[in-house]
């Protein structure tokens, strides 16, 4: 019985530090630092791992540098990755993440898939048991209604983040994506995006009418919830300095998911643990770079 089951895929992430600004059209700019690391689901399944959270990564892996590097990385954090499926062909999947002031601009490489990673992902949930479906980025109503149905005969709660994709307001018909889930956890920017709305909180009060539970991750300001027609603000941990902010959305969610289905604590409190989570992984590069252990955790919350 695994605690989360994770389809989707890796990023091979890197990522400058240290520019004295930002690149221009026509002109070098040296970082003082660069780190090679793997990125989205890779960072979820690896913070999950360290808070003792049962999680089966479905990714996919290929024969490419890009795609063995960020596979060695998880086995190396001790990733469950049984469910997962490897192909002898490149399966490249690189972003180049330039944090800047408290941002990051992204450059973006991906392969086209290797196989038809939906079916393959819904053979690999009937072949096991599990307690939440975690979905790390939007899916068409198309692709998301068929892992409901198959998440919901093995009586699992599911969550969805979101993805900064060009006109997300119109992305989709919402209600209809956000109605068939039970947790969604955008950012700020995104959420406003959404909603049309300019502000934090006239987004989760548009966001609570299309699903059940509202996470707005909002960077030093904390995290925001939504649900039963009640909207909670969950405050910031400052645990360091921000040296980058790539992933720490991904280690978010891990921290709140740990919180949600392994304690099956008050909401406010798995705000908390992903604060928590988040706060640590700002304090170096890469997204689970930084990613707490439980005793961490635990020792943070103490501190309250």
């Amino acid at each position: 019985m695994y605690d989360l089951f994770l389809p989707g895929d890796y990023f091979f992430d890197l990522i400058y530090t240290g520019l004295p600004e930002f690149p221009m059209l026509g002109r070098e700019v040296y970082s003082t630092g660069i780190i090679a690391t793997g990125g989205a689901m890779y960072i979820t399944a690896v913070a999950a791992k360290r808070l003792g959270v049962r999680a089966a990564w479905a990714g996919c892996f290929g024969s490419d540098y890009y795609s063995q590097y960020v596979r060695e990385l998880a086995e190396g954090e001790g990733v469950d990755l049984s469910l997962s499926r490897s192909v002898e062909q490149s399966y490249r999947r690189v972003t180049t993440s330039i944090p800047y002031q408290g941002e990051r601009a992204f450059v973006t490489y991906v392969d086209p898939p290797p196989f038809d990673l939906l079916a393959f992902w819904l053979e690999q949930m009937r072949a096991a048991e599990f307690r939440h479906l975690h979905l790390g980025a939007l899916m068409s109503v198309e692709r998301l209604t068929p892992l409901v149905a198959e998440a919901r005969a093995h009586n699992a709660t599911i969550s969805m983040d979101c993805q900064d994709v060009p006109d997300l307001q119109s992305a989709c018909l919402w209600h209809d994506l956000l109605g068939q889930i039970d947790i969604f956890i955008p950012n700020a920017r995104e959420a406003m995006a959404i909603s049309g709305s300019s502000a934090v909180k006239s987004a989760l009060e548009q966001l609570m009418e299309w699903t059940r539970i509202v996470v707005v991750k909002d960077g030093a300001n904390g995290a925001w919830l939504g649900t039963d027609g009640k909207i909670t603000h969950v405050p910031a941990i400052n645990i360091g300095p921000a040296i980058d902010t790539t992933g720490a959305g991904d280690c978010f969610n891990a921290g709140f998911l740990y919180g949600f289905v392994c304690e099956q604590a008050p909401l406010a409190l798995c705000a908390h643990y992903g604060n928590i989570c988040g706060g640590f992984s700002v304090t170096h590069v890469g997204g689970a770079t930084a990613a707490p252990t439980l005793e961490q955790l635990r020792l943070w919350v103490g501190r309250d």
